[in-house]
């Protein structure tokens, strides 16, 4: 995802921890200011078998929520 709403840019960043057995999408978020921060993941955790919605203290249009979990869900290769 790249997208902009209001006033805010978000973009995503596909990550694999295979140490902790997990895959995620993390979704970062950037103001007019441009100091970017991490807001939420989609986590995918290979001991449950399910994914995960998590925020980071931040929140998150609908809209947005929605697209990082379908992309989350097509992106990520469960095994």
């Amino acid at each position: 995802m790249d997208r902009q709403h209001g006033i805010f840019r978000y973009t995503t960043r596909l990550v694999h921890d295979n140490q902790q057995g997990n895959a995620a999408v993390e979704l970062h978020r950037t103001p007019m200011d441009g100091n970017t921060i991490l807001v939420a993941r989609v986590v995918f955790w290979d001991a449950y078998g399910d994914f995960f919605f998590e925020t980071f203290g931040a929140q998150i249009p609908v809209e947005v929520a929605n697209q990082l979990i379908a992309e989350a869900k097509s992106s990520i290769k469960i095994r």
